[in-house]
């Protein structure tokens, strides 16, 4: 072995190197193992790598970069109190000391999705409530819950629980719940 091989030899992550063996493997997804023969058969004697990927157990990775916890209280609340008016990603941000553009990607790495759909989700979650609790019309519900009107309502809702918020409340009104969502 070279000085040069040593030296990248040692520089050289096995993790990073199995996240290349995946690439390849991606590559010739027939056969990954082709990817040794034919690494063999250009460089015989270079480190090849046998195990496939799938094979390790993933290692636990940290989340990092994420809010606080009391960011997170905060955050919710704010949400939550103002849900029926528009919540715009740098008032959010400004709520927790932070730029929009931190405090976006931080968001996603503690909630799991972007701070629009969270607002969205909990849109949804306020408008089932109050059709759980009121008779209120579905135009009502759906300005008490910062949408324009019925109809963004029910595109809104649909697009999150699969079905509309009139087939939703019908189901959830009825005692036995004999009528099946559309």
């Amino acid at each position: 072995m070279s000085a040069t091989a040593a030296v990248v030899a040692r520089q050289i992550n096995p993790l990073d190197m199995s996240t290349i063996y995946a690439d390849l493997a991606g590559l010739y997804p027939e056969n990954p193992f082709s990817i040794d023969a034919r690494i063999a058969e250009r460089q015989p004697g270079k480190l090849r790598l046998v195990e496939p990927v799938a094979s390790r157990e993933p290692e636990k990775q940290v989340a990092t970069g994420g809010l606080a916890p009391w960011q997170v209280k905060k955050v919710k609340l704010y949400i939550d109190e103002r849900i029926s008016h528009g919540i715009p990603l740098d008032e959010l941000a400004q709520q927790v000391r932070l730029s929009t553009s931190y405090f976006s990607a931080a968001f996603k790495a503690t909630f799991g999705v972007p701070p629009h759909n969270y607002v969205v989700s909990r849109r949804v979650e306020h408008a089932k409530q109050r059709m759980m609790t009121t008779n209120a019309p579905l135009c009502e519900i759906a300005l008490d819950c910062g949408l324009a009107d019925q109809s963004h309502l029910s595109r809104v809702f649909r697009r999150v629980t699969g079905t509309t918020p009139s087939a939703w409340r019908r189901y959830f009104s009825r005692p036995d719940g004999a009528v099946a969502l559309q």
